[in-house]
């Protein structure tokens, strides 16, 4: 194998390290050096370390710019479409963490549910079913499912267009 394609293949790797560290600088300050993050949401206060953002930013930043780059090519290419592929599935493992993890903030239920007493009589309530079938299908985790199912069409699309073009030569 020749040197100069994992040479390139480094630098991009390099590329995508320091978009992510500006990003990342970007979003959080002086904060993403320390030794964690604290994020608060509402009545809830996340302490997430640092190396978990940016673990995730730089398989986000490298898959999506590996996705434009070996678009120009066509996927023609074996070791960017290798790396492609690795961090397709890298992504789709973190989709499925943070689905894990989106399950607790869906926008559409309300949190809690006051009872009447046994005493007061029930009237019938009127269900609004616009807001029941918001509340089902607009979820995080069905927007997770939905980006997932995306990467791994765009990583179906990579490896039938370098299939095609290997029988075709």
């Amino acid at each position: 194998m020749k040197i100069k394609p994992i040479l390139q293949e480094t630098l991009w790797l390099t590329g995508c390290i320091a978009f992510t560290i500006i990003v990342g600088i970007l979003f959080f300050g002086k904060a993403i050096f320390e030794k964690d993050i604290d994020i608060n949401l509402h009545d809830t206060y996340f302490v997430i370390a640092n190396q978990h953002f940016f673990i995730c930013f730089f398989i986000f930043f490298s898959f999506v710019f590996y996705f434009i780059k070996e678009n120009r090519y066509g996927f023609n290419r074996k070791l960017p479409l290798r790396i492609f592929l690795i961090l397709g599935l890298c992504f789709n493992v973190l989709l499925v963490k943070m689905s894990l993890i989106a399950t607790f903030f869906n926008p559409w239920k309300s949190g809690w549910t006051v009872y009447p007493p046994l005493s007061v009589k029930a009237k019938p309530t009127e269900v609004n079913v616009i807001k029941e079938f918001a509340a089902t299908v607009f979820t995080p985790t069905n927007a997770l499912l939905a980006i997932q199912i995306l990467v791994i069409a765009l990583m179906l699309r990579a490896a039938y267009k370098y299939g095609k073009r290997k029988v075709l030569k």
